[in-house]
């Protein structure tokens, strides 16, 4: 999936690091969203899960939509049967 978002050409991916830990920056240019706003999709570069998603740049006038953090964690089926998760 990477693979191919990345070739896209008004798709970037740069390397960098959050908390100390490898992430990489997606970010789609305006022309993908009829120049509207520039988004940054951050995902950890170990496991492919989202990190952060914002936009980083908007049109004049535009406000920017609040950043998304998601977070994630392992459920063992046992806890589900148990009720807890």
């Amino acid at each position: 999936m990477l693979r191919l978002t990345s070739a896209i050409p008004e798709v970037s991916v740069t390397k960098a690091t959050v908390d100390g830990q490898p992430v990489l920056n997606l970010t789609a240019g305006s022309a993908l969203f009829a120049g509207h706003s520039e988004y940054v999709l951050t995902i950890n570069a170990r496991t492919g899960l989202p990190i952060r998603s914002e936009n980083s740049k908007t049109a004049p006038g535009e406000k920017p939509s609040p950043a998304a953090a998601y977070e994630s964690s392992r459920v063992k089926v046992a806890d589900i049967a148990a009720g807890k998760f």
